[in-house]
């Protein structure tokens, strides 16, 4: 990684009681207060070296299929809760907070309606929202919820582009340039080369195992999430740019109207990278107030 990003302090991997493995991630302060990071889509444990961290340990999971953890085959949403407890029971952590991410935001709101007390606070950051409820369109994430409406087109998707993220580094400089000149100013300026590089090589690690991570990720933003959002006890803040083009801020609307008692953070000139990058600190600086 280039010197601008952030690697992990620790990487590894926890056995889970049906014995699959589960990959995960640390960045921070070891001894700070706990939060676990659900990335986004297609990414991985990976994704958070975007960004200096400190005053907190976040622990960042792959999900099933994806970079270092085995599959489930037939997952649904609710069962991540589940693999999260039992990461958090081996490594050692009681209560703790949820950041979601884009396509990480359903993983972290399944933790908040399903995991009761142990959960002290949510960020859920430029994130999606459950289908069907108007608001996904022509954008991209409108575009992978069609997919994963229709397994047999969203498997050659997920094939095609796993093959052109490790095609090497002439198909990596090529996403590269496609990524950058396809996002909003605010995110072609917060992001650098070498950020876009990174998050490109965290997709291809992602997906180095093969598509059935990604094919199951598509499949559960299509389906309800199954999940009874009147549930969550816990402060949950709703963050979402406004400049943001991959996921409509009406998802960040619908989301935060559906969770009782959520904080909904529109924020001016922010992409959905740049809101990241630039106000990560707020962010997190909002989540730890919720629980000191």
């Amino acid at each position: 990684m280039a010197d601008s990003l952030h690697p992990p302090v620790r990487e590894g991997a926890v056995t889970l009681p049906d014995g699959r493995s589960l990959g995960f991630a640390e960045y921070g302060d070891r001894d700070g207060p706990v939060a676990i990071y659900c990335h986004g889509f297609p990414s991985c444990r990976l994704e958070p070296a975007l960004v200096p961290l400190s005053g907190i340990r976040l622990v960042a999971p792959d999900r099933p299929g994806l970079g270092l953890s085995d599959p489930c085959p037939g997952r649904r949403l609710a069962d991540w809760p589940d693999d999260i407890a039992a990461l958090a029971d081996r490594l050692g952590i009681g209560r703790f907070s949820v950041v979601g991410l884009s396509g990480g935001v359903p993983y972290a709101t399944a933790c908040a309606a399903r995991l009761g007390a142990r959960i002290e606070a949510a960020a859920l950051v430029n994130g999606l929202a459950p289908a069907g409820l108007g608001w996904e369109g022509r954008s991209w994430a409108g575009r992978m919820m069609a997919l994963g409406r229709r397994p047999n087109l969203a498997r050659p998707v997920a094939q095609a582009l796993r093959g052109a993220l490790l095609k090497g580094p002439a198909g990596a400089a090529a996403a590269v340039t496609m990524t950058v000149l396809g996002m909003p100013g605010p995110d072609r300026e917060a992001l650098p080369p070498e950020s876009a590089t990174a998050l490109l090589g965290a997709a291809r690690t992602a997906l180095a195992p093969g598509i059935e991570g990604v094919v199951a990720d598509m499949a559960i933003y299509a389906a309800d999430w199954e999940l009874d959002l009147d549930a969550i006890t816990a402060p949950v803040q709703v963050w979402h740019g406004l400049a943001d083009t991959l996921v409509p801020p009406a998802a960040a609307k619908v989301l935060a109207a559906r969770i009782p008692g959520a904080r909904l953070h529109l924020v001016e000139g922010e992409g959905h990278f740049s809101l990241v990058i630039r106000r990560h600190r707020e962010i997190l600086r909002a989540l730890l107030d919720e629980i000191e």
